[in-house]
């Protein structure tokens, strides 16, 4: 085994972006766009089939039928530019390789687009942004299964093993749907491959983890299928779309879980030919439902439910209050909306007071019910488009000449095995007959306890380095602060280690409320990667000042609480100040000139147009700056600092208000007449 020890060239800053799925790509996009100092960014990815797509949208795990669950007008990889994926799909895309139905099709707001649409757009913004980014400003992407990320002197060691090393799986890029446990580990165990290919290890000054999904839920008796052609263990593995098409047209199928990869795993027997039985096995018998063909999404504003007044919140106070502030709202508003699209919107109008719940109960108690409820929550959170769910929901109906062919079956798998020689598996339940079937493929979803990840990154992350932490009161995905910054065991966030994608899922659900599938959608991603390649930035540029990097969470919320924090601090270098009328000169200057500077600068289209607006931001603070040693005797160095942190403020402010979907951009294209804007209701 060879080892190599590798350094930025230059002498210049490096960045390492762990996984090169949805979240890996999207982050380095942001970091190249915004990057304006000299620094390497490495994006490390193991299967080149999830490269720019992971399994979501790679072409390894999709084919040209699977379609994103989401309008083509709520895609877009930039929230400060909601039209840009109409006007790249529609103008700049390259449609060479598309088949004859997609080659002249025009793209608006309601339309569905194909996954492997929108990995193409993702790949082309990644060039986009490398082409135009600083000339100081590099991207290397590399080929390798990184093993093992571990401090050393002001950065981080990140060891990885080549591709030509014979590895088995995927250094990150799960994000979507779950596959492999984001690392390696095609089947889904664990296995990482062969230890005889080149090690290398480089130097990073920050590191980006965006390594997806863990693995596949293995039920135990799964072994005994592990090897068998009858069972599709991971229906997003590179060669699952293979395994779909050698199923034969009238085999019966049973898929086991009935969430989004259960739809998914429909649409690839469907359109790899398959005609027979399926049987989607559900516990709960729960389904997603389907959005109406002129379906808007929109989001309402639901009165706090009142059994949250409730001194002490148990599991049992939870379940009969939700169900009764739900019958509420359903008479209040029940013939508004489809009740698919009901449940979704107060799912969504709700996520304050998840919060709130969530905060006030035992550990225990949250998991439990996290636990008990899955499959209700993941199938009310959302439903599906008519391209997606109408291929199911349609053959569960059936037609005249069109025979029934999906059925499902509410019961608790208890066993599988192999019978009739290997040829057919049974299936048995707890509370069903047992099922002879052909085939079974495996849509539990994927585990989410970092405590008991295999792969060596995350196994060394949390128990040998202990750098993360398993999330503590859902225990899904691990602890982060809140721009990603991993949470060590002993509770300290980390200087450069940061986490993007479905890792952040109960985070997600504690700080903002998020439940089902939205925990990791693409919404909440595109705004983790944001968000988070900013900070990762912010912290580049004032790497050498303590008090730039340590500026308390939380501040930037609000420019008034922003003012109230800088006056303060102010206040206590220079003794005797006016604090009232030092506050309403901050203030407004924030308000008028600061804040409306920063969003320009982030919403500027090419780095010509950062920097100009960059330019004008330093020269107002400059000029800022000198009012406040006139107007309040304060020092050169006082009023420089400042500045210093207003910038950083009102940077971090904008960045909020552009990923908070309440304040969604205007529409200033060729598209504003399709957007419809409604109003919210108040329950």
């Amino acid at each position: 085994m060879m080892m190599k020890h590798t350094a930025a060239p230059g002498g210049r800053k490096r960045i390492a972006v762990i996984g090169a799925g949805f979240s890996g790509t999207l982050t380095t996009t942001r970091l190249l766009q915004y990057a304006d100092s000299p620094v390497e960014i490495c994006l490390i990815e193991r299967e080149e089939g999830y490269r720019y797509g992971g399994i979501a949208f790679g072409e390894a795990s999709t084919t040209w039928d699977h379609m994103l669950n989401i309008q083509a007008g709520r895609i877009t990889l930039r929230r400060e530019h909601p039209e840009d994926f109409l006007e790249w799909a529609n103008d700049e895309a390259d449609r060479s390789s598309w088949p004859q139905n997609w080659r002249y099709h025009v793209f608006g707001i309601s339309c569905v687009v194909p996954r492997r649409i929108f990995r193409q757009y993702l790949a082309e913004r990644l060039r986009r942004a490398a082409a135009d980014a600083h000339h100081d400003v590099t991207l290397t992407e590399l080929a390798g299964d990184t093993i093992d990320v571990r401090a050393e002197g002001d950065g981080y060691a990140v060891t990885y093993v080549t591709a030509e090393a014979g590895g088995t799986g995927s250094t990150g890029s799960a994000d979507g749907m779950g596959s492999t446990d984001g690392m390696g580990s095609k089947d889904g165990m664990g296995r990482t491959g062969s230890a005889d290919g080149e090690v290398l290890t480089l130097h990073a000054d920050y590191v980006v983890l965006a390594t997806g999904h863990l693995a596949p839920v293995q039920r135990p008796f799964y072994h005994r299928l592990k090897h068998s052609d009858r069972f599709i263990a991971d229906p997003y593995a590179p060669g699952a779309q293979a395994q779909f098409r050698s199923v034969a047209p009238d085999e019966t199928v049973l898929v086991a879980g009935s969430a989004l990869s259960a739809f998914d795993a429909v649409v690839s027997l469907v359109n790899a030919g398959h005609t027979g039985q399926i049987v989607i096995s559900s516990r709960g018998g729960h389904m997603h439902g389907t959005y109406p063909t002129d379906h808007q999404h929109d989001i309402w504003q639901a009165r706090r439910p009142p059994f949250l007044d409730a001194a002490d919140l148990t599991p049992e106070t939870v379940v009969e209050g939700v169900r009764a502030e739900y019958a509420h709202l359903r008479e209040l508003h029940g013939g508004e909306v489809a009740e698919g699209v009901f449940a979704e919107r107060v799912m969504k109008a709700w996520e304050p007071y998840v919060i709130e719940l969530v905060s006030r109960m035992d550990a225990a108690d949250v998991r439990m019910l996290l636990d008990r409820y899955k499959s209700l929550i993941v199938t009310n959170r959302t439903s599906t488009v008519q391209e997606i769910g109408g291929v199911v929901r349609d053959r569960m109906r059936g037609f005249n000449g069109a025979a029934r062919t999906v059925t499902v079956n509410p019961g608790h798998l208890l066993d599988m095995c192999p019978a009739e020689g290997g040829t057919k598996v049974r299936v048995v339940f707890a509370d069903q007959p047992d099922l002879l079937v052909d085939r079974v493929v495996n849509c539990l979803g994927n585990n989410t306890d970092y405590d008991r990840a295999e792969h060596p990154l995350w196994d060394g992350l949390v128990h040998g380095h202990k750098y993360a932490r398993p999330q503590g009161k859902t225990h899904r995905g691990i602890e982060v602060g809140e721009h990603g910054q991993l949470v060590s065991a002993a509770g300290t966030e980390a200087r450069g280690l940061f986490g993007v994608g479905p890792m952040r899922q109960g985070d997600e659900t504690t700080r903002r409320g998020r439940l089902g599938a939205f925990v990791f959608s693409i919404g909440t991603l595109r705004n983790q990667c944001f968000d988070t390649a900013t900070e990762v930035l912010r912290r580049l540029r004032h790497d050498s000042d303590g008090e730039l990097v340590n500026i308390p969470d939380g501040v930037h919320h609000c420019l008034v609480r922003s003012t109230d924090w800088l006056v303060g601090d102010l206040g206590s270098t220079t003794g005797e100040v006016d604090t009232a009328r030092l506050r309403e000169r901050v203030l407004g200057f924030a308000r008028e000139t600061a804040y409306p500077n920063a969003l320009n600068y982030l919403q500027a289209y090419d780095k010509d147009e950062r920097r100009k607006y960059r330019g004008i931001l330093e020269d107002d603070l400059a000029r800022f700056g000198d009012a406040i040693v006139r107007e309040f005797d304060a020092t050169a160095d006082q009023a420089r600092r400042l500045g210093s942190m207003l910038s950083v403020l009102v940077e971090r402010h904008a960045v909020q208000n552009l990923c908070d979907i309440t304040r969604l951009a205007d529409w200033r294209s060729q598209y504003a007449d399709q957007v419809a804007f409604t109003s919210a209701k108040d329950a």
